[in-house]
């Protein structure tokens, strides 16, 4: 069964980055204290100019990307539709390079620019979702969330087979090496299921995650969801 070819999907820059998240993932709650605001504060501005959000995806009926389908989570959440969409978005190469910039003789400037830039790179694909999610609503459908490689049991070396279906290096500049680590790095790839009846798909839980033992959020005694 042919896999039809991937679009790309323009995206706006995000008007602003979410701080409170970004110092979420530095280890801090509640915000952070003041130094630690004023850091992302100073170093928001840069990343955010620094940064091109481009967006590509494709959709498919799930049995033509069946060899995608590895693991029992990633069945469980694409129970009910009849097709699926792939989905990568990254911030581009320069948002890559102001970390490092940031990062040169001040090593909290450059983790908050990670931290920035991980924050900015889910405000796009939030917002790819989004975009997504009105284009199913028009044809009546419904889609799943996102559900990305290397979350439950979903391998992350699917990674290299969903770049080459969206022809990723070509339509975003996106590439995936033989680790299966994405170039730029601050780029997300997802699965979402469609369908002709309200579906909300399923998240695998802790207790699934191939990155369960080295969480630092559960070692805070949180989730990535919460």
């Amino acid at each position: 069964m042919p896999v039809p070819v991937s679009r790309v999907l323009a995206l706006d820059l995000p008007e602003g980055i979410d701080l409170g998240q970004a110092a979420r993932y530095m280890g801090a709650k509640d915000g952070g204290d003041e130094t630690l605001r004023a850091l992302l504060e100073r170093w928001a501005p840069p990343l955010r100019a620094a940064a091109a959000p481009r967006a590509v995806w494709l959709r498919a009926p799930v049995g033509a990307l069946g060899d995608l389908w590895q693991g029992g989570d990633i069945r469980r959440h694409l129970a009910g539709c009849t097709e699926a969409v792939l989905l990568a978005v990254t911030l581009g190469p320069g948002a890559d390079a102001q970390i490092r910039r940031a990062g040169v003789g001040d090593v909290a400037a450059g983790a908050a620019s990670d931290a920035l830039a991980s924050v900015l790179a889910e405000q796009a694909a939030e917002a790819a979702e989004a975009r997504l999610r009105a284009l199913a609503a028009a044809e009546g459908m419904y889609l799943t969330g996102r559900y990305s490689p290397g979350y439950g049991d979903w391998p992350i070396g699917v990674q290299p087979r969903i770049a080459a279906l969206l022809d990723t290096p070509r339509r975003i500049g996106l590439c995936v090496t033989g680790t299966c680590l994405m170039l730029p790095r601050k780029s997300i790839t997802a699965a979402l299921g469609l369908s002709r009846t309200p579906v909300t798909g399923r998240r695998a839980g802790c207790a699934h995650c191939a990155l369960r033992d080295k969480c630092e959020y559960r070692k805070r005694g949180e989730t990535c969801e919460s």
